[in-house]
Formats: structure tokens, sequence, C-alpha cells
């Protein structure tokens, strides 16, 4: 074999590792799509078959076979990472179409001149669609890194395919792939140019699961809101023209217990769920809400003064007493009880705004629930005041 060095071995085998790598991530339920592994896998059988001939005919078949199946796990893999329409129907009729092309093209001309340029051209048909498709949804750098790399690949196709069938004179018999100019490119293109698909794909795919992990670890599973630890980190990380002034609420669904044990928990979960949605729209895009307790909530309203954060905690209690409950089984009505302060150039941290607004809560809860209450923030605060403050909020965290 003409091309008998290491040079052959190197593709199959880093690909087999990748898509070793997306197997195990796979299995580990970090990432959810199986197709990076598949696709991966089929280029390095691509890659091995190449190398190692059974017989012509079968080789050039199979092979085509195999790339045009790994061409359609990577636009598979790029289509879902980049939550696109996956176009199955048109994407497999075009696989069956290439398919009857390619049979008559081995078996019949027994061309392996057309068989490299048609399988080179579905190629990166094939991915080229995916590539564009995704293009424009691409944002975070490793994501634009990964599109550009799968471009560099549809490319690497292109101008291959259109140099060995245009621009040289090569064996046409299929015996003689194995031995051909063209062979040894691919393995060239691949290690020097193509490899960097395979780690980008990598990095995209691992780095989007380690954030969603991030991000459903910050994320109440029930209402979808921020939970304590997301809340915290999301006021933490606010730009810094959101710091102050603006206000705070505590809000906390009234004798929820009691609903618990005379309906059940799923009923508690329908309750919890709507008084998430509400609070939620309450307050807006621009403010930040979270379930930081089994019925608590908590937000934070940039901008907002002491007396439009009671007017809509107000609304909100109105709107959620008056809520029919009759086709959860609830008979009565659902009430809640809010807290509400404002947030001064005085706090240093949104936690004292949160612990007044707390005890608001609490006065609430004793005025006889079904009620909002407001705590203004002291028009001067000693830092030993500050410090009870934390103090206290650290022991009724």
């Amino acid at each position: 074999m003409g091309t008998s060095s290491i040079i052959v071995y190197v593709p199959p085998t880093l690909f087999s590792i990748v898509s070793l790598a997306f197997l195990l991530l796979w299995h580990l339920k970090i990432i959810s799509d199986w197709q990076w592994s598949a696709g991966f896998a089929q280029t390095a059988a691509g890659f091995v078959l190449s190398t190692f001939s059974i017989e012509p005919s079968f080789d050039a078949f199979s092979s085509g076979l195999i790339f045009i199946g790994a061409a359609y796990c990577y636009g598979s893999g790029l289509l879902t990472h980049f939550g696109a329409p996956r176009m199955r129907r048109g994407r497999c009729l075009f696989v069956v179409a290439y398919t009857l092309v390619l049979a008559y093209v081995v078996f019949v001309q027994q061309s392996l001149v057309y068989q490299l340029f048609l399988t080179d051209a579905a190629f990166a048909f094939l991915l080229g669609t995916a590539v564009l498709t995704v293009a424009r949804r691409a944002s975070r750098p490793v994501d634009i890194a990964l599109v550009a790399a799968s471009a560099v690949v549809v490319l690497d196709s292109v101008a291959r395919t259109t140099f060995f069938t245009f621009f040289t004179t090569s064996s046409d018999s299929l015996s003689d792939f194995a031995d051909s100019a063209y062979n040894l490119a691919v393995h060239v293109t691949t290690i020097t140019v193509c490899m960097f698909f395979p780690f980008t794909a990598l990095g995209a795919i691992a780095s989007a699961a380690i954030e969603r992990h991030r991000e459903d670890a910050e994320r109440d599973p029930l209402t979808g809101l921020l939970n304590r630890r997301g809340f915290d980190k999301v006021l933490e990380n606010r730009p810094c023209t959101e710091a102050v002034p603006g206000a705070a609420m505590v809000c906390d669904i009234d004798h929820f217990k009691r609903i618990n044990d005379c309906y059940g928990h799923s009923v508690g979960d329908k309750v919890i769920v709507a008084i998430a949605n509400d609070f939620e729209r309450a307050v807006g895009p621009a403010g930040y809400v979270a379930r930081i307790g089994g019925e608590e909530f908590a937000a934070f309203i940039p901008g907002a003064t002491l007396q439009e954060a009671s007017v809509l905690a107000n609304m909100l209690r109105i709107s959620f007493g008056a809520r029919e409950w009759a086709d959860v089984g609830i008979s009565n009505g659902v009430t809640v009880s809010i807290g509400v302060s404002d947030v001064t150039f005085e706090d240093r941290a949104l936690e004292y705004a949160l612990l007044r607004a707390d005890g608001a809560l609490y006065s609430a809860k004793s005025a006889g629930r079904n009620a909002v209450v407001a705590k203004a923030a002291p028009t001067a605060t000693t830092p030993h005041q500050h410090d009870g403050q934390r103090d206290q909020l650290r022991s009724t965290a």
C-alpha cells in the first residue's frame, strides 16, 4: 500500500477517541444527543475501510454510505445543539436518493471518479445545509468556533472533489482508491485542517452541558424560577446600574400546609406554580423572582419605589385571591401575604432590604394574613445596625 505510513492511522484513531468521549458523555446523561458519537464513529470506520480494502465495489459502496451517514449525524448534532428544526424528512429523502445514485455509479458504471465526486458533493450538501441553518444562532465563542470548523469541513469537501474531478487525471478503477492521491489527500487535509471540527464539537457540546447543569442547579424544578442560590448569584452579578434603588418583596401562601393536608401535595404544587406565574408576570422582565422556600417567594424590582411596589403587591394579592380553584378540587379561595421594602443607597447589600420585607411579611401574617405590609428603610442606619440585620438574616435563613 503506497500510503502505508503512520498518517493513515491518525484520523481513525482520533475520530474513535472523540466518538468514545461523546458516547461516555451520553451514557452519563451529561448530553442528550448520541448522534455526535455515531457520526465520529462512522467517520473512523470510513477511514479504516479506505485503508484496509475488502473488495473494491463493497468498499466504494460501503464507504459512501458510511460518510453520508456521518454527514447526517453531524447535521443532526448541529441542528439539535442550536435548537434548529431537524428537517428529518427532507434530509432522509436526500439520503435515500443519494443511496440509489451511489448504487448505480458503483455497481453499474463502476466509476471511482464519479463515486468520489458524488460522495463528497452529497456530504458537503448535507452538512452545509445544517451549517447555513444554524449559522445565525451561534453567539458564544465556542459555538461560533463550531460553526466555523463545520464550514471548513464543507469547504474542504468541495475544494477536494472539485480539484480531483476537474483538474487532475486519476484512475477510474475502484480497486485503485487505497493507493490513490485522493485517499492520501483526504488523510492529510483531515489531520491538518478538519481535525479542528471534532474537538470544537466536543468543546461546544460539553460547554453547553455544563451551562445547562449549572442553570438546573440554580433553578427551581417545579416553577422554573430561580432558587435561593440562583437568586443570590443573579443579584450579585447584576449590572451596577441596577444596584440601587429599587424594591424588594417577599410573598408567602397563606395556610399552605392546610392545603397540602386537605387536598394533597399535587394540588399544593399547582397552587405554587400558579402564584409563581402570577408573581413573575407582576414583576415583569426587568425584575428578578425566586422561590426561596416551600411556599415562599422573593423578588427584586430595580428602580421601583416603595409605593409602586406596594401597589403592585396589592394587585397581585387581589387577583390571586379572586382565582377559582374548583378545577383542582379546592372549594375555598387561596390567599397570599406580601411584605415590601425599598432598597436604598443606605443598603450595602440587598439582603438588608429582603430582611425588612421578611419582617413586613411577618407583620402581614400577624395581622390576619391576606395582606400587604410595607416597611420603609430607615433614613440613616449605622454599621452596627447593619451587622445586627445581617446576623438576624443568617439566623432566620
